[in-house]
C-alpha cells in the first residue's frame, strides 16, 4: 500500500497511536470544557470573542496530531523508543493546551481592543509583569513538541535499512528532522527573546535586543526558504526513481 512517494507501513492502528488518539481529543475538550451554553444575544456575542483563540489552539493541536499521524502510517514503529517520545509528546500536549488558549485569549483580545470593541472582563496578559515567563515556558513548550518530533524521525532513519526506506524516503526523513529541528529554533529564539525582557532593567534595551530576536528570526526564515528551494531539485530526480525502487 502507497500513499504518493510513501510506503505505507503502519497499516492498522496500534495501542500507542490509540492512546494518542484519546489524549489529543481530551486535549480538545479541555478547550471547550469552560464554555457555558449562552443563554442571551450578549452572551452569544461574548462568546463569540474567543472563537479566533479556539480555532488557533484547535489547528495547533491538529497539525501535531497530522504529524503524529503521519509518522506512524509512514513508519509503523512501535518500539520503546518510539513509545517512550510519544509519551514525552503527550506530557507536554496535556500540560500546555488549556494554558496556550489563555494566550492566545489574551493576544486576540489585545487586537480586539484596539480594533474599538474593549472587553474589560477579559484577561490582560500584558499587564502582568511576569507574563514573559509565562511565554518563555510556552516557547519551551513549542521547542520540546518539535523537538519530539525530531528525534522520532532520526529514530526512524537509523532504522532506514529495517524499515527498507527508498532513496526518496530517506531523504524526506532527512529533511523532517531539519524542518522539525527549525521549527523548535523558532521556540528557542522566542524564549530567549522573553528571557531577555524579564531579565533587563532597561527597557530601551530590551525592546532593541526584542528587534534583535526578530531579524534573526526573519533571517532564518530566509535561509530555510532559500535551503528547501535548493534542495528542490535533488527532491525531483530521486522521485523519478520511486517506481523502479518499489518494484525492486
Amino acid at each position: 500500500m502507497h500513499e504518493g512517494d510513501w510506503r505505507i507501513r503502519g497499516k492498522e492502528i496500534s495501542r500507542v497511536e490509540g492512546l494518542s488518539d484519546a489524549v489529543f481529543g481530551f486535549a480538545i475538550t479541555l478547550l471547550v470544557i469552560s464554555l457555558e451554553v449562552p443563554k442571551t444575544a450578549d452572551d452569544v456575542l461574548h462568546a463569540m470573542r474567543g472563537f479566533f483563540a479556539f480555532a488557533i489552539t484547535f489547528s495547533l493541536l491538529f497539525k501535531v496530531w497530522r504529524l503524529q499521524f503521519t509518522f506512524f502510517r509512514r513508519y509503523g514503529l512501535e518500539d520503546r523508543t518510539t513509545v517512550n517520545l510519544t509519551a514525552v509528546l503527550l506530557f507536554v500536549i496535556l500540560f500546555f493546551v488549556y494554558p496556550l488558549k489563555f494566550v492566545f485569549t489574551s493576544i486576540l483580545e489585545r487586537v480586539l481592543a484596539r480594533a474599538g470593541f474593549p472587553d474589560p472582563t477579559a484577561p490582560n496578559l500584558f499587564r502582568d509583569g511576569r507574563a514573559p515567563v509565562l511565554m518563555m515556558i510556552y516557547a519551551l513548550g513549542w521547542t520540546a513538541v518539535f523537538g519530539v518530533f525530531a528525534l522520532l524521525h532520526r529514530h526512524a532513519y537509523r532504522r532506514r535499512d529495517r524499515l527498507q526506506l527508498s532513496p526518496l524516503e530517506e531523504f524526506d526523513t532527512r529533511e523532517t528532522i531539519v524542518t522539525n529541528l527549525f521549527t523548535a529554533s523558532i521556540g528557542l529564539v522566542l524564549g530567549a527573546t522573553y528571557f531577555a525582557t524579564y531579565v533587563v532593567d532597561d527597557q530601551r534595551l530590551a525592546d532593541r535586543l526584542q528587534l534583535g530576536m526578530m531579524a534573526l528570526m526573519v533571517v532564518m526564515f530566509l535561509g530555510f526558504a532559500r535551503r528547501r528551494r535548493a534542495l528542490r531539485g535533488t527532491r525531483n530526480e530521486l522521485r523519478t526513481h520511486v517506481p523502479a525502487a518499489v518494484e525492486a
